[in-house]
């Protein structure tokens, strides 16, 4: 069984956790749902702790279940009210009506996603290491896969994408989040059209708003490796 610092420590981690999302929620008495789910995870996570010292991956595990007590705790009360424009007979249309009626389309999207479904990697998104030849520098290559962002994106990779390692010797987080971009200027400097897409990154952080799939290691060696305890959230 885990040390009573052990447990104090999680204790400590799922109530700053649970602040960070519904902040008004505090001293719940035994019956409110909140608690019931804080102690169906301290459940789980007591069964993965009793099988022994934690490995990778029960570690892994355990920051599944942190990442599924995020959602379920969550507030959904912060888009909870969507707007969008009205249409009649004879209202004129501006610029910030389309501007308007796309953005509730997409929070809406967004909300399901994020809600419903969570935030991770759906499939593929698999990460290697290139290390080069006669030279070349290395490269990390991701597999074609599709994951949902933290605000709720789809981010669909569809060839595999090569990236260069970070600089430095700092750990190395590779990331997948949403891009986009204007396309189609016209004379007059404006744009036609907005592209959206998913770019895969390297940063020396994780980005809050992307999903970090990987995180890569420099040895003494000046070899890059990857990290074989960083274990991705996972949608489902």
């Amino acid at each position: 069984m885990r040390a009573d610092h052990e447990w104090a420590e999680l204790t400590r981690d799922l109530k700053a956790r649970v602040a960070a999302y519904a902040p008004e929620w505090t001293d719940a008495p035994s019956g409110d749902p909140g608690i019931t789910l804080l102690q169906l995870f301290a459940f789980v996570a007591e069964g993965v702790a009793y099988r022994g010292d934690l490995g990778a991956a029960d570690r892994s595990h355990v920051q599944h279940l942190l990442s599924r007590l995020h959602r379920a705790v969550e507030s959904p009360c912060d888009d909870a009210t969507l707007s969008r424009p009205n249409f009649y007979a004879g209202k004129l249309l501006g610029a910030d009506d389309f501007v308007q009626e796309q953005a509730y389309q997409q929070a809406h999207r967004r909300r399901h996603n994020r809600l419903l479904h969570g935030v991770g990697v759906v499939h593929g998104l698999e990460v290697g290491l290139d290390p080069g030849s006669e030279g070349a520098a290395p490269s990390i290559v991701v597999s074609p896969g599709v994951a949902l962002s933290p605000l709720g994106d789809e981010l669909v990779v569809c060839d595999p994408v090569r990236v260069d390692p970070c600089s430095g010797t700092a750990p190395c987080y590779v990331t997948v989040a949403v891009l986009e971009r204007p396309a189609g200027q016209t004379p007059d400097g404006n744009h036609e059209r907005i592209e959206e897409t998913a770019a895969v990154t390297t940063g020396a952080a994780m980005d809050p708003a992307g999903v970090t799939i990987a995180r890569v290691v420099r040895e003494a060696s000046d070899d890059w490796r990857l990290d074989p305890t960083f274990r991705p959230g996972r949608v489902g």
